[in-house]
């Protein structure tokens, strides 16, 4: 490359979107300052469908981890449960550490600056109910009682 390549300032954009359902119960921790931090995981696939024999699948599911930190995290742990369904907006982080065994590991995350709540209610065939948690802003939704939508779709 020569020195012209090098000057050039390419815009800085770390954002994801994604919608998927949990694979676990949230996991609530306090950093030693008493933050609290919340980790769970998601699972997403999409539909393709197969050219040999023409019939619509689900593709491999793609599990990402996600962190939320504050009052969002607590929020999350309070409401969130393994099956449902949500929508994260955020930015990618890696994390590294080095395990017990002196081996240093990374891992890919999302850092959640916004979690909606996903969990529906039926009512007459009509699915209701979302709730958006933001770091600034708690916007209206509307729950079932328990906060826990149908899930007897889901696949784990």
């Amino acid at each position: 490359m020569n020195q012209q390549n090098n000057n050039l300032r390419l815009p800085e954009q770390n954002s994801v979107i994604l919608v998927g359902r949990l694979t676990r119960d949230p996991d609530l921790r306090r950093t030693s300052t008493g933050k609290a931090v919340c980790s769970f995981d998601i699972a997403m696939s999409r539909r393709m469908k197969d050219s040999a024999t023409g019939q619509w699948k689900d593709a491999d599911p793609t599990f990402v981890p996600i962190i939320v930190w504050g009052d969002q995290a607590e929020r999350c742990s309070e409401r969130l449960k393994k099956g449902l369904p949500v929508h994260v907006e955020g930015r990618l982080q890696t994390n590294k550490w080095e395990g017990n065994d002196g081996v240093k590991r990374s891992r890919l995350e999302v850092v959640a600056s916004r979690i909606q709540f996903l969990t529906f209610v039926k009512q007459d065939s009509v699915a209701i109910g979302e709730k958006s948690v933001d770091a600034t802003n708690e916007s209206q939704g509307r729950y079932d009682d328990d906060g826990v939508g149908d899930d007897e779709d889901i696949p784990f």
